[in-house]
């Protein structure tokens, strides 16, 4: 009867947890992981596939939650149930309560070298299913790139050999587990038939009544059956494990070092770099970096490509740390302040922009949530964004798709620097915001940045020199050092500086064009 009793109240108490708990353990879970990546240095989380990461968000904490709901509730009553009757069993008769327990000590190691076996194809079987999404995630992403250049075959071929990689690897665990589990369950059954020919013993030399012997011949059964049970949950337990493990891999990512409390408050509005060195993990990429853009001006940086000039901007935004030196925003070191600090003084207005699945209301707002619908047409129109909005069928509860991908590139870019004016913060970052547009976005993108900039301290990394003439210092980025700086006239003057040589090259490049029967050359 105790363990009846003892049995159900497992089988509630297990499941209860397992059904309720799990669910909320692992929403609570996915927050956490969320939150944590949100503090990860910028370069820490590029250096992981998005692949990998949606893998574990969805995988990954789905077989968690299996672990949790079906097997942790198998695990219980596989160790719990037998615990307590045994317990029962010692009241019965010590000798034979301590006889089945060393038959199941024996089989304690076992359990220890089959999860090691098992565990190592599990993780390369989570590792093999992040590999798959990313080629999916790449696929889909690229899919206009594939098809332009009829590789879509190519590409699909990646995913299949992706696939195909999960199948071998899951056939192999199956092959695996199926030998290992019946290993186990063999190991623990053996100690059965031991048990009861000990019982026997013990009843025909008088130490135990028939009774007695009937009651363990029963209790047994209670003992093992859960045991036995347990061998079905191999799976889903050694993958619920795994999965941890990788989950593991990413909460152990060092986070960015957090402000002391209080924060300091930024003096101003100028923008210090003092002696910054930084390297992508062990390429150099600046080197010894010090300039200063003063409260209400526009530094534009120039180079070549490769020569650092985004990277000083993700430097001011704090997306990474500098290795030697100080970033500073009105005398305040940005890593002495709070994220919400420091965007509070910066707006990014980005090359590549990114539009998010809500209407282009929402999409200017995503700065300030909380402004009315006359401050977002009004930042709209000063981006020289609102009579193409207007122009939609529902204007700007016009839902836009994921990335912007309905709407083009200058469109997109104009809504980014209608984003940028509602937030009306005194630092602008500009990274080559006009690279890739048409002449006419080109001009209205122009007249929407000179909006934008009015007033306020700017950075921008400038890809075509004839747009930061008028800037009130150019700094000049070769090899990540700044070779030169000055205004535009005074480096177009510098006989054989690379201001000039970069703008000559600039003049003979916009003189390129077609020629009748398309073949390439100057203009004449």
């Amino acid at each position: 009867m105790v363990a009846i009793v003892a049995q159900f109240a497992i089988w509630y108490g297990s499941n209860h947890f397992a059904w309720i708990g799990s669910y909320r353990a692992t929403g609570e879970a996915r927050a956490a992981t969320l939150d944590h990546i949100q503090r990860l240095p910028l370069g820490t989380l590029r250096s992981r596939s998005t692949g990998d990461v949606t893998a574990t968000f969805s995988s990954d904490f789905e077989a968690v939650a299996q672990y949790l709901s079906d097997s942790i509730p198998a695990l219980f009553g596989a160790i719990g149930l037998p615990v307590a009757v045994l317990l029962a069993m010692a009241f019965i008769d010590p000798a034979l309560a301590l006889a089945v327990a060393l038959s199941l000590i024996v089989a304690v190691p076992l359990f220890y070298w089959v999860n090691a076996q098992l565990k190592a194809l599990a993780l390369l079987r989570g590792d093999r299913l992040a590999e798959s999404s990313g080629r999916m995630l790449e696929y889909v992403q690229g899919i206009t790139v594939a098809r332009a250049f009829n590789r879509t075959d190519d590409r699909l071929s990646q995913y299949g050999r992706a696939v195909t990689a999960i199948r071998q690897i899951n056939n192999r665990l199956v092959l695996r587990l199926l030998p290992l589990g019946m290993l186990t369950l063999g190991v623990v059954q053996l100690g059965v038939p031991v048990v009861i020919a000990f019982a026997a013993y013990r009843w025909f030399g008088g130490a135990i009544d028939a009774g007695t012997a009937l009651i363990f011949l029963v209790l047994i059964l209670r003992v093992y059956g859960p045991i036995v049970a347990l061998a079905g949950h191999f799976e889903a337990l050694r993958l619920g494990d795994a999965a941890l493990e990788r989950i593991g891999r990413i909460m152990d990512l060092e986070e960015q070092p957090a402000p002391a409390s209080p924060s300091i408050e930024p003096q101003g509005h100028d923008v210090e770099l003092d002696g910054v060195t930084f390297a992508y993990e062990t390429t150099p990429v600046l080197r010894d970096v010090s300039f200063r853009a003063r409260a209400g001006t526009t530094t534009a940086i120039v180079g070549p490509s490769g020569a650092g000039k985004s990277t000083i901007l993700n430097l001011v935004s704090r997306f990474w740390d500098p290795g030697e030196g100080a970033v500073r925003i009105g005398g305040a070191d940005v890593r002495e302040l709070t994220h919400q600090q420091l965007f509070e003084h910066i707006t990014v207005v980005f090359q590549d922009v990114y539009l998010f699945r809500a209407t282009i209301g929402e999409n200017i707002a995503f700065g300030r949530p909380e402004a009315s619908r006359d401050a977002i047409e009004a930042a709209a129109r000063a981006a020289q964004a609102h009579d193409f909005i207007e122009a939609l069928p529902l204007g700007y509860e016009t839902l836009v798709g994921e990335g912007g991908a309905t709407l083009s590139g200058g469109e997109r870019q104009r809504i980014s620097i209608a984003r940028a004016m509602l937030k009306d913060a005194p630092i602008v970052l500009l990274d080559e915001p006009t690279a890739s547009l048409d002449a006419l976005n080109d001009r209205a993108v122009r007249t929407a940045l000179a909006a934008l900039v009015r007033g306020k301290t700017v950075l921008v990394v400038a890809h075509r020199l004839a747009t930061i003439q008028a800037a009130d210092q150019i700094l000049v980025v070769d090899d990540g050092r700044i070779v030169q700086r000055g205004s535009h006239e005074e480096l177009i003057a510098q006989e054989g500086g690379r201001y000039r040589q970069l703008w000559l090259d600039r003049e003979r490049a916009s003189g390129w064009r077609l020629g009748p029967t398309g073949a390439a050359g100057p203009a004449p």
